[in-house]
């Protein structure tokens, strides 16, 4: 058998937002496939046998086909390698445990060079994931041995240095349900969701919303308890101590049995329950000891311990533990039963309560009682303790019972919807406007006019464009800042109130934009495809599935900005998901025309006059010489009409608008 030289990786590019390929991040490949053009999978002997032997899981890929078992068929049929390495890298991503269900593979103009892009959220995953699947498939091609446990087992290991914890992927996974968008601020578990102003912060399960005194309180159990019992909230009778003598004498006193822990215990760390003896009370005191200075002594009250998760004041999730009676630590072995339906309402409460003094949005509230579904006070029930940053896999995945929702309810709790029966969709409550800015005519101008506008408005604008980096007006950077990153400055500070974005069509191909959605996004022209040749643009037309990037992303609410007088770019209006919007500085512009005839709304200069028009009505705005900023040469008519679209799109009213025109300053 003919031994073939590996696939060529020519380029990787991680691609971290919307790009040609998908809204997601992707990692794309330039591949060459050197003499292998010539042998698609069908020519190759024993490939298919192999391949599905060590991947039987390629079944369910039902590729172009439509059908389960459709890559299969196209494996039969012949399917070039490039179309294989796609899937292979699919299917190993399924196996560590990450649902990767999309990709894609197209061939360029030269001969035996493909793109191929597969879907994954983190970039070290990914790279690990398609250096494992080309070892996979070149052993495949040239029959020789390869250990699928061990390529997986290292997807897995990148998996679980990158990926997010259970308690904040589910928050992450409520958000993205309420298209909130997200980002990840550090290597850990710190996430930002949503845009500049409007965003918040977790930590886990910790937000910007959580009292930092609040924490500071739950974890002193001694002042915990001491503000529960002022309240009046049940809990067991407590002393500190300072020794192991001290620890039996208040173990006597209290009465047998007694638990015995941390005062600032984390986790169950240290904690000793239902002890009888003098033996044990020591041995849990020396325990204890060995995680903080002070040390607890509790009377122990008999009964099942539960988790009861109250998340803005409200109750909802309940866990019952099953712990081991006697053992040293109390959560060793933990079996986890949902109980949130049998929760009576007065235990709720005190629960509820119980977190309101400690000063907690989100608490974790242990108590002991026999019957959950009884009150506490006729059992002799009692809460232990309020904890901060609670975990929420007991909650995600119980041991028995129903998963509960707990993701949403803090998305909720986040970012309230403000109608129930009409849910936040587009996870508007998270998001600033976001004007986005893509082609090569006059567009810094455009984006500084635009951002001045909305500082007029009232909103605290960031602008990322050629010039530099602007924050009300302010600069703050100098130079070109078309790039993913300048983009991203802005939607993570949280003093913008709005953003306008110039991107660039080679920054959508090497980058991906930065915002997953925008409420305006304008197209100003189709200039700039011959520099592009490197990323296969090689025509005008080529450009479309590029430009088309920024209209894709308009959300449902908001609206595409369009160019009339560019025929090409007229016609992106059919792929918004929002209202459209032409500008033009032809009167009769067939466009324009047969937009407003369906009731659309339009800038145009008609007699050397502005016109905002919808449908059959208009009004003058004023004429583009009183129009045009003293102080700040409008470099043109087009320029200024696409000022003024984005300005109407983002209903600021006319006056301001013609006002701001006029004022513009410009350095």
């Amino acid at each position: 058998m003919a031994h073939f030289q590996d696939i060529q990786l020519l380029r990787t590019t991680y691609l971290r937002g919307p790009s040609i390929w998908t809204y997601r991040p992707v990692l794309e490949v330039w591949l060459d496939l050197g003499v292998l053009e010539d042998y698609p999978s069908n020519l190759l002997p024993g490939f298919n046998e192999r391949l599905t032997a060590w991947l039987p899981g390629l079944v369910e890929h039902h590729c172009g086909v439509g059908h389960r078992g459709g890559f299969l068929e196209r494996l039969q049929e012949g399917t070039w390698c490039g179309h294989v390495l796609e899937h292979t890298i699919i299917e190993l991503l399924n196996l560590a445990g990450m649902s990767a269900e999309f990709g894609q593979t197209r061939s360029v103009r030269q001969r035996g060079v493909y793109r191929m892009v597969f879907r994954c959220p983190e970039e070290l995953v990914a790279k690990v994931a398609l250096q494992q699947g080309h070892a996979l498939i070149m052993a495949a091609i040239n029959d020789q041995p390869f250990d699928v446990p061990t390529a997986v087992a290292a997807i897995e290991q990148a998996i679980e240095a990158r990926y997010l914890g259970p308690s904040t992927a589910s928050i992450v996974d409520a958000a993205a349900q309420r298209r909130i968008p997200f980002i990840r601020l550090n290597d850990g578990n710190l996430v930002q969701l949503g845009y500049g102003a409007a965003q918040r912060r977790i930590w886990s399960t910790e937000t910007d919303k959580t009292s930092a005194i609040g924490l500071g309180i739950s974890e002193d159990k001694d002042l915990a308890k001491q503000l529960l019992k002022a309240a009046g909230v049940s809990v067991p009778e407590w002393e500190l101590v300072g020794s192991a003598d001290e620890a039996w004498d208040e173990a006597q006193d209290i009465g047998l049995p007694v638990t015995v822990k941390p005062y600032n215990s984390n986790k169950g760390e240290g904690v000793g329950i239902n002890l009888t003896t003098e033996a044990q009370v020591r041995s849990a005191y020396a325990a204890a000891r060995a995680v903080t200075r002070h040390v607890m002594v509790e009377r122990h009250i008999p009964g099942t311990v539960h988790r009861l998760l109250v998340v803005g004041g409200k109750l909802v999730a309940a866990s019952r533990g099953e712990y081991p009676q006697g053992s040293a630590n109390p959560r060793a072995a933990m079996a986890t039963v949902d109980c949130t339906a049998q929760v009576h309402a007065d235990t709720a409460y005190l629960a509820a309560l119980a977190a309101k003094v400690v000063g907690l949005d989100i608490a974790g509230v242990d108590l002991v009682c026999q019957h959950i579904d009884q009150p506490l006070a006729g059992q002799g029930g009692a809460i232990l303790e309020v904890n901060g940053g609670p975990g929420l896999l007991m909650h995600l995945r119980p041991s028995q019972g129903v998963p509960q929702p707990v993701g949403e309810a803090i998305v909720q709790h986040l970012f309230p919807a403000a109608d129930s029966a009409q849910p936040d969709q587009d996870g508007l409550a998270a998001r600033i406007p976001v004007v986005g800015i893509v082609g090569t005519q006059h567009n810094a101008w455009i984006a500084r006019m635009t951002g001045w506008l909305l500082q007029l408005a009232g909103k605290r604008t960031g602008v990322a464009c050629s010039q530099g980096s602007y924050l009300n007006g302010r600069l703050t950077q100098a130079g070109d800042h078309t790039r993913w990153q300048a983009a991203h400055r802005l939607l993570v500070n949280r003093l913008a109130e709005a953003a306008v974005v110039q991107t660039t069509a080679r920054s959508i191909l090497e980058e991906g934009l930065a915002y997953d959605r925008c409420q305006v996004g304008l197209v100003t022209d189709w200039g700039g495809w011959e520099g592009l040749a490197d990323h296969d643009v090689h025509e005008a037309g080529d450009l479309r599935r590029v430009l088309r990037t920024q209209i894709d992303v308009v959300l449902s609410q908001g609206m595409g900005v369009l160019n009339a007088d560019d025929d090409a770019v007229a016609e992106l209006a059919s792929l918004c998901d929002g209202q459209v919007l032409l500008y033009s500085e032809q009167a009769h512009n067939p466009h324009l025309a047969a937009h407003r005839e369906q009731g659309g709304r339009a800038v145009v200069v008609q007699q050397g006059e502005v016109i905002l028009a919808q449908g059959r009505s208009e009004r003058r705005l004023g004429s583009l010489s009183a129009l045009s900023p003293a102080a700040a040469k409008v470099p043109t008519p087009s320029a200024l009409l696409a000022a003024v679209a984005c300005a109407w799109a983002l209903d600021i009213s006319p006056e301001l608008l013609a006002a701001g025109l006029k004022t513009f300053v410009i350095e």
